[in-house]
């Protein structure tokens, strides 16, 4: 079946070889078995290239910019976030420009700039082809900057901040708080260090979940404070739970002890404290006027 691809190798042909078109002799049938389509394609591209070569720069123009090496497939590799059309147009691939100017090296860096991209790779199939491989960050919390309004961005799971959190973008994710845009921009190892224990003290959590020590739920918020460190706020019981820097899996493990004390209870729960490796300090809510304040 003779299509565009076919018109343009032929024109391809002639003008590498000449008007002759001699015909290939074969069964009779006058077509061309799959096997052998595939390897004289192969061959027109190493003749093209070849004779491009010796005939020097007014044929190598000539074959750059001959239809039968125009881009007609761009296929782009697994991805979730971004579109394969927006993948393509960061890469700078334009259906119908020539193979020959698209530079694998060059998109990848086009495509480095992308928030959500976190590698690319780029490369010709002649003759006119172009795969582009990407890996996507893929987001395990939600940053949300302590300034008025709060700036969003998604957290990656080595701890690195990589996009802004748009309007209709998803939010089902942990959100850290407690830092400022200047915290993360501009201070050093502080932020970048706090973010990894946040990220480190929530798997601890969903771990206790998955093997069946769930004595807090999904966690809705880690806060983050300079002198007192991490502190966690579960949907249940929804209670603020101070942590500290350290100790993370020391602490959490007296938790269910305590909390089986106040099972029912929670709801007379102000906070625990875990700021100290032997103890947990739980506080309790103000009681009604006239009513003593329990003790525990």
């Amino acid at each position: 079946m003779a299509g565009a691809g076919g018109q343009a190798r032929r024109k391809l042909v002639r003008a590498l070889f000449g008007p002759r078109n001699r015909r290939a002799r074969g069964t009779g049938t006058g077509r061309w078995v799959p096997a052998r389509a595939t390897l004289v394609r192969g061959a027109l591209v190493v003749a093209a290239l070849g004779l491009a070569v010796a005939g020097g720069p007014p044929v190598l123009r000539a074959v750059r910019r001959h239809p039968y090496f125009a881009v007609r497939e761009v296929v782009v590799g697994p991805h979730r976030h971004l579109t394969a059309e927006a993948i393509r147009t960061a890469a700078g691939i334009v259906p119908g420009m020539s193979v020959w100017d698209v530079d694998g090296g060059t998109a990848e860096t086009r495509l480095a700039r992308e928030p959500w991209v976190r590698s690319a790779r780029v490369h010709r199939e002649l003759p006119h082809r172009i795969v582009v491989a990407v890996r996507e960050y893929r987001p395990v919390a939600i940053l949300a900057t302590a300034d008025t309004p709060p700036a969003l961005y998604y957290v990656a799971a080595h701890g690195q901040p990589f996009a802004a959190v748009g309007a209709g973008d998803p939010r089902d994710f942990p959100y850290l708080t407690g830092l400022s845009a200047a915290d993360v921009h501009h201070d050093g190892a502080f932020a970048p260090r706090a973010i990894r224990r946040a990220l480190f003290l929530l798997r601890l959590v969903a771990h206790a979940q998955v093997s069946g020590a769930a004595f807090l739920g999904a966690v809705s918020e880690i806060h983050v404070d300079r002198t007192r460190g991490l502190t966690v706020l579960p949907t249940r019981p929804a209670v603020p739970f101070e942590i500290g820097w350290t100790g993370f899996e020391e602490k959490l493990a007296h938790l269910p002890a305590v909390m089986a004390l106040w099972a029912g209870r929670e709801a007379e729960i102000a906070g625990v404290s875990l700021l100290f490796a032997d103890e947990v300090i739980v506080r309790t809510r103000q009681p009604p006027a006239g009513r003593r304040a329990a003790r525990s």
